[in-house]
């Protein structure tokens, strides 16, 4: 259509110029129409376009006008003029065509790898990676595209297969290093430490990937696998040097959690039977108690210490139940009361019909591990504030101190297994899993745990603890 367009101007053109102008220059507008033709259209539209202009030109211009001669040299000039006009600039014109046409592939390529490179700079996983093939390469690249991990020889898929034969191509290309097979290319991913899988391309409605687009492709895959073997390495490295880390300082812990209660239990049994017939009631009743207190304490931390294994592997609570919270935390601070001392434990608001659907052992551990955790950093003569109220649709059970405190900063990272709190002034030092340990039971039970400063007359602590209602039972 353009090309016919183009010579009718031409045509037009040319006609209405001869009488001012002549046959000659009426001549040339025709060559303009052609070399016009040729430029926008090809070398195709440009020999047409030359064919129709010596027509017109022969039969309305060349003398005689409206007869059609082809007898003399010049009509015979006209017509090679004519058609070398349309080669060359048809010629011109498909190289231009033919260098556009490579500029926009090489720039939709790059814009491609470009848009590959910042999409794979977040896939720190082999299954990002994946994802990424799956998802975003068909669209970013136009490609269809397979991946597969090279593991001990085997190749593993990385995505759902796509392209017909691709394991075949995949293993070939694991020993071979690149193969084709009609429009699809395997070729071998490979890393600082040997080959790290196989990629097989195709392109999407004849968009056939150029070899160097693929050789380009392939580094830029290469270092995305690489990149997630070496972040999945460092993050195993990683965890296993935390893993002996707490075990170091779990045992460090342990050891000493449980030196001390032995020691005391140990010397007040030595005591009774070396000194029993010369101890009076009173002292032999209050070594009789250190025992129990002791024996107590040694099975707080032993059931802290299971549970905690437990809920690590996964395991949630093994028995829930419908719970009375003034039950149990009535319960907590008869257990509690006679390690605190001359400390007040004080129920300040306690809602008699809260109930929680929890593990009593843990609910216990729980309250046991914060309360003994405010009676360890409080001083005697001071209050504990204990209560239980319904907020929001959760039960919410609050435990103030008088005691020193954590600094604000600490808040959050109190939680943490083995944390102390660095302080100026001496003070007694817990194992550092108390208020760790509250917070996996509490989460295990569906719910959360956050401490807040001031405690008590500005000063001390308030843990909060929030579990979800419980409907009664029927």
């Amino acid at each position: 259509m353009a090309t016919l367009l183009i010579v009718g101007v031409s045509s037009g053109a040319g006609i209405a110029a001869r009488p001012e102008l002549g046959e000659v220059a009426s001549a040339l507008i025709f060559v303009l129409g052609i070399t016009f033709a040729g430029a926008l259209c090809g070398l195709a539209a440009a020999l047409l376009a030359s064919i129709a202009a010596f027509l017109l030109f022969n039969f309305y211009l060349a003398e005689p006008i409206l007869t059609f001669r082809l007898a003399s040299g010049s009509d015979v000039a006209t017509l090679l003029v004519f058609n070398l006009c349309a080669v060359i600039t048809g010629v011109l014109a498909g190289r231009l065509n033919d260098q556009a046409r490579a500029a926009r592939l090489s720039n939709g390529h790059l814009a491609g790898l470009l848009a590959t490179s910042e999409a794979l700079q977040s896939a720190v996983r082999i299954e990002d990676v994946a994802a990424f093939v799956t998802s975003t390469a068909p669209v970013k690249l136009g490609l269809a595209m397979d991946l597969f991990q090279a593991i001990d020889g085997e190749l593993r898929a990385l995505s759902e297969v796509e392209i017909e034969a691709s394991l075949d191509m995949a293993r070939f290309a694991l020993i071979h290093g690149e193969v084709h097979e009609g429009a699809a290319t395997g070729r071998r991913l490979n890393g600082s430490n040997g080959p790290l899988g196989v990629m097989v391309v195709a392109g999407v409605d004849g968009h056939d990937p150029t070899p160097e687009f693929s050789a380009a492709l392939g580094n830029v895959m290469a270092l995305a696998l690489e990149r997630a073997a070496l972040s999945r390495g460092l993050a195993e490295r990683r965890a296993a040097a935390r893993t002996e880390e707490l075990k170091t300082a779990l045992l460090s812990s342990v050891s000493h959690d449980f030196r001390t209660p032995l020691t005391a239990i140990s010397a007040s049994a030595s005591s009774l039977i070396e000194f029993r017939d010369q101890l009076d009631p009173t002292t032999s009743a209050k070594l009789l108690r250190g025992i129990v207190e002791e024996c107590e304490r040694l099975n707080r931390f032993t059931a802290n210490l299971l549970e905690m294994s437990r809920l690590e592997v996964g395991q949630g609570p093994t028995h829930p139940q419908v719970l009375g919270v003034a039950d149990m935390i009535g319960a907590v601070i008869s257990r509690v009361r006679m390690r605190a001392g001359s400390r007040k434990i004080v129920k300040a608001a306690i809602e008699a019909n809260l109930l929680v659907l929890a593990d009593a052992a843990l609910f216990e551990l729980v309250l046991v591990n914060v309360m003994e955790n405010a009676i360890l950093y409080s001083d005697d003569d001071t209050q504990i504030l204990v209560s239980a109220i319904e907020e929001d649709s959760t039960c919410v059970v609050v435990i103030a101190d008088e005691g020193e405190g954590i600094p604000a900063r600490d808040l959050d990272r109190v939680f943490e297994r083995f944390v102390r709190v660095s302080r100026a002034e001496a003070s007694p030092h817990g194992s550092g899993l108390g208020l760790a340990i509250a917070r996996g039971f509490v989460e295990a039970l569906g719910g959360k745990i956050f401490a807040e400063i001031p405690g008590i007359n500005g000063r001390g602590t308030r843990i909060v603890i929030r579990l979800p209602l419980a409907e009664p039972s029927a």
